[in-house]
């Protein structure tokens, strides 16, 4: 009999469930994983759910309190984000509100009175106000059924959004230790995964993990040429009138491609930490009400956008890790429509994102950053299908796409035979005892006279030379081909190792084949640029005008012995970081680097 009666009393909270689904949500169906996370709330069970930008995490939360007596606190990162939410719950008629430094002591005190007389269902407060003592006693006054955690994977330092005030929250469980607590996320990988479920010291929490795979989004990568307008152009002819965001790495940047897309046409806004607060509000304003097509921005636009029909989202240079490159996708398309994502990027975005990492005083979280930028690289760069390599980062697993990203639908006719050369690099591995790295490996394959070399008597390999008709770089992609395909593999201090698919090919019982334009890494910029005016940076070239004037003075020469303005340009547009990346600049040679390189890398690092 008691059976019997638990199983009508969990048919009844079924149907309340679906008619509140229905009636406050509009959905005629729970999504992947929803149900599960509702009934965890329910059942007061901690819970973590993982699921991708789209995928209904807000539903999880806002349902249980519809079927609760007391009130849901939601802590949120960004009084953005917290807007948004409060103004779609107050549009369903469910009673919300949010406590921010925007407010008066009068809203203040109003809102608080509001969740003492029982009117309040969510309050929404930032880590910061809730890491405040006063705000502590006063919600252990107030009925609170369970916690809500947004954007959890902030609390982990080995996540790319990690803050301070976040950290703290791991209070909540001392504070509070008989409140249920339900964290979400997008984005984590295995390591961020515990560390949410350590700091916020979950009880017995039930882990809840979507797929990574969006069926929905195209993903597609281009090496940038000069400053990639043309590029965007192309990508932007596919998608009048429709509305996206195109990231940007500066705010300089920002308001420029702004102004370019708007004399050429389209409807864009800038948005980035520099603007007035009352502006950047104003202009999210704009784009989210459809005023505007565009909105060019830095990463300051970023957790908080609930616009489901963003079609396309374009990165103009490389993002600092796959988290960041991840949550910025997934902006596109939330409503389940095609939607299409482009990355451009070079080797000097990676180069960049390193030199921001040399204030960094722990060493170890400087290398775990840096790997996530060697990463996201090898990611563009790559030729496994994009949504594969992006579910194996967030140890998901996933069978290629087949048709969702343009590694799938490479053309298998535009394919280079590099069997001869992976054989070079298994011979040198092999010859080398598996003890080195892919530096040395090249420099052997290239007749290096470094000291190292020769001081190993590695120039009295058979190998040795070999591979001269090749330059370093063409050798790194190969490198990077052989590591996708498993054919080495890295060992510890990344030394170089064979595996058993080695054998077969230095056997020539298995070929090996690259796509073509991966191996175009020292002309195809070039070739694209004698076409066409390339369009410096005009600031940087007067200031390499100035140090090229400084340094004429102070010899006695006139400018253009040092560099020509032609070679100026160049160093305006291609911006090299250092001197590998000058030296392919045409009009700069070793001896000119030696006289006049590092002054001139000085001005373009500043």
């Amino acid at each position: 009999m008691g059976r019997n009666r638990c199983h009508q009393h969990k048919l009844l909270g079924r149907s309340i469930k679906k008619k509140i689904l229905k009636d406050n949500f509009g959905h005629n169906n729970f999504r992947e994983l929803q149900e599960e996370g509702v009934d965890a709330i329910l059942n007061g069970q901690d819970l973590l759910m993982i699921l991708p930008t789209g995928g209904g995490k807000s539903l999880v939360f806002q349902l249980p309190t519809m079927m609760m007596d007391g009130l849901t606190i939601v802590i949120s990162p960004l009084i953005a984000l917290m807007q948004d939410q409060v103004a779609a719950l107050k549009a369903q008629n469910i009673s919300a509100e949010m406590l921010s430094s925007a407010q008066n002591y009068d809203e203040v005190q109003d809102i608080i009175a509001l969740a003492f007389n029982g009117n309040l269902k969510f309050l929404y407060l930032s880590p910061e106000r809730l890491n405040n003592g006063s705000t502590i006693d006063m919600l252990r006054n107030l009925n609170i059924n369970f916690f809500v955690i947004d954007e959890a994977h902030c609390i982990s330092q080995w996540g790319h959004e990690f803050r301070d005030d976040y950290r703290a929250l791991g209070n909540l469980k001392a504070n509070f230790p008989n409140t249920t607590i339900a964290a979400f996320t997008a984005t984590s990988t295995d390591n961020v995964t515990s560390d949410i479920l350590r700091e916020l010291r979950l009880e017995n929490p039930l882990l809840l993990k979507g797929k990574v795979f969006r069926k929905n989004i195209f993903i597609s990568t281009e090496r940038r040429i000069s400053n990639g307008y043309a590029q965007l152009k192309n990508f932007l002819f596919r998608h009048k009138n429709e509305s996206g965001i195109i990231y940007v790495s500066s705010r300089k940047k920002a308001e420029e491609l702004s102004s370019h897309l708007n004399q050429n046409g389209y409807k864009s806004l800038a948005y980035h930490a520099g603007l007035p607060q009352h502006v950047r509000e104003q202009n999210f304003k704009i784009f989210v009400n459809d005023k505007v097509d565009i909105m060019v921005a830095t990463i300051a636009f970023g957790m908080g956008i609930d616009k489901s029909d963003i079609r396309f989202v374009v990165h103009m240079s490389l993002p600092k890790s796959q988290e960041n490159y991840y949550q910025e996708i997934g902006r596109a398309g939330r409503d389940g429509e095609d939607s299409e994502v482009l990355l451009l990027f070079n080797a000097g975005d990676m180069a960049q994102h390193k030199r921001f990492l040399a204030d960094i005083t722990n060493e170890e979280y400087k290398a775990h950053l840096s790997t996530k930028i060697d990463k996201i690289y090898k990611y563009a760069t790559s030729e496994i299908c994009f949504h594969k390599q992006l579910a194996e980062y967030f140890n998901d697993t996933l069978d290629e796409c087949k048709d969702r990203c343009d590694n799938c639908l490479s053309s298998d006719d535009l394919r280079k035979d590099i069997t001869k050369e992976a054989q070079m690099i298994l011979s040198a591995i092999y010859k080398t005892n598996q003890g080195f790295g892919k530096n040395y490996i090249i420099d052997i394959l290239r007749g290096s006279s470094e000291q190292k070399i020769l001081a190993n008597a590695a120039d009295k390999l058979s190998v040795y030379n070999i591979g001269e008709h090749l330059s370093k770089k063409e050798w790194f992609v190969i490198v990077e081909r052989l590591l996708e395909l498993k054919i080495i593999t890295l060992g510890e201090f990344s030394v170089l190792k064979l595996t058993q698919d080695a054998i077969a090919i230095l056997k020539s019982q298995k070929t090996v084949d690259i796509k073509s334009s991966r191996m175009q890494v020292n002309t195809k910029t070039k070739a694209i640029k004698q076409e066409k005016e390339f369009d410096y940076d005009e600031e940087l070239f007067e200031k390499l005008r100035i140090k090229r004037s400084e340094l004429a003075s102070e010899l006695g020469v006139p400018a253009y012995i040092i560099f020509s303005d032609k070679t100026l340009k160049h160093l305006a547009d291609d911006m090299p970081t250092n001197k590998e990346e000058m030296l392919e600049v045409n009009g700069v040679g070793e001896k000119k680097f030696a006289q006049f390189g590092e002054a001139f890398l000085e001005v373009i690092d500043s």
